[in-house]
């Protein structure tokens, strides 16, 4: 067995590090690209969404490059995520792929035995003891816990810095440095000493940088590659962000607290009383949290063709006239150029500034 999984965000240095801990082969598909977009957009279906297409090029890789055994995250309907295991498998067969498939799916829709069994068939092949397997997992999310710490520190320290774009940078060096790490023990040093470094750069009190919210489809916040870099050309501008949906969020929510969806449903969302797929729910509470957050504004991303996303956008509009909070919805599609989205979010953001002056 030699297992693979799409690309997201940091989930390659998670994978690349665990695996090899316990002793199991695995291949990590190469940088998401616009060549690669480019292949997968040629072999998926119409209209299917932009994440659909970077996963089929990811596992399309995988196989060439020697992996027979996919592990794929799934989620409930009617988001199309819930459907990609399925699609995928069809897609790549009809084209030679023909992978073995772990699927990852809710508890609600597999039960929690179901989901047990699915990942101990995932370590079935490594010669280490469900003890050093499991102390290995304790590190892994040791590390996603401290990468997206770190990650979240520097998202508002660099607006709040006397040096320009330190913290970025610090940030960048983390990541080059991580990718070169060859243990878990050694990752969570790196990303320790970046913490500290961060905790070091002096900051400009006098600073009032906007604040925004990040928020919106999991896939388009957390890859780099599909959101065409936001984080990084917010952090140029000197804004200040948070984002609250990530890979570390997703591990608590399906697997360490699988039943948290379920009492988040009865909480109070007046815009959005019902789960109505995907994570479209949470992207309208975190964007009713704006007043006590301190949020000058909220950032929605999504793909085009995003069907719970697409529902949020509306009932944005009339959280937006009745809140009086501005909300830009940024929407991605397999277009390459990056201009047209940094125009709209530099307007955006030149827009509060005027607003808040006033």
């Amino acid at each position: 067995m030699k297992l693979t999984f799409p690309r997201l965000g940091n989930s390659h240095i998670y994978g690349r590090l665990l695996f090899r801990e316990i002793g199991i082969d695995i291949v990590i598909p190469p940088p998401n690209s616009a060549e690669g977009l480019e292949r997968g957009a040629a072999f998926s279906p119409e209209d299917i969404c932009l994440p659909f297409k970077i996963m089929l090029d990811n596992l399309m890789s995988a196989w060439e490059m020697g992996a027979d055994t996919a592990i794929m995250p799934a989620t409930m309907g009617p988001c199309r995520l819930g459907e990609y295991g399925e699609l995928l498998s069809v897609t790549l067969g009809n084209n030679g792929c023909n992978y073995h498939w772990i699927l990852l799916d809710s508890v609600s829709a597999i039960g929690i035995k179901e989901l047990v069994g699915r990942l101990k068939s995932i370590v079935s092949e490594s010669p280490c003891s469900y003890r050093c397997i499991y102390m290995a997992i304790i590190r892994t999310y040791r590390l996603v816990t401290l990468l997206e710490k770190l990650e979240s520190i520097a998202a508002v320290k660099n607006a709040y810095e006397k040096n320009d774009h330190l913290a970025q940078r610090v940030l960048r060096q983390c990541h080059h440095t991580l990718e070169k790490a060859n243990s878990l023990e050694a990752a969570i040093e790196i990303v320790r000493k970046s913490i500290n470094k961060l905790d070091g750069i002096k900051e400009n009190k006098e600073s009032k940088p906007l604040k925004l919210l990040l928020t919106g489809d999991i896939f388009t916040l957390i890859d780099k590659f599909a959101n065409h870099h936001i984080e990084n050309s917010l952090m140029s501008m000197g804004v200040a962000f948070e984002k609250n949906i990530s890979i570390g969020w997703w591990i608590r929510s399906t697997i360490l607290n699988p039943f948290g969806g379920i009492i988040a449903d009865k909480k109070r969302n007046p815009y959005m009383p019902y789960r109505i797929g995907g994570y479209a729910k949470e992207t309208v509470s975190d964007a009713l949290k704006w007043k006590r957050r301190g949020y000058d504004g909220i950032v929605q991303l999504f793909p085009a063709g995003c069907m719970p996303e697409i529902v949020a956008k509306s009932v944005f509009e009339g959280l937006s006239q009745k809140e009086g909070i501005p909300i830009l919805s940024v929407i991605y599609d397999e277009m390459g150029g990056n201009v047209g989205y940094l125009t709209r979010i530099e307007a955006f953001t030149d827009m509060l500034l005027r607003k808040r002056d006033r």
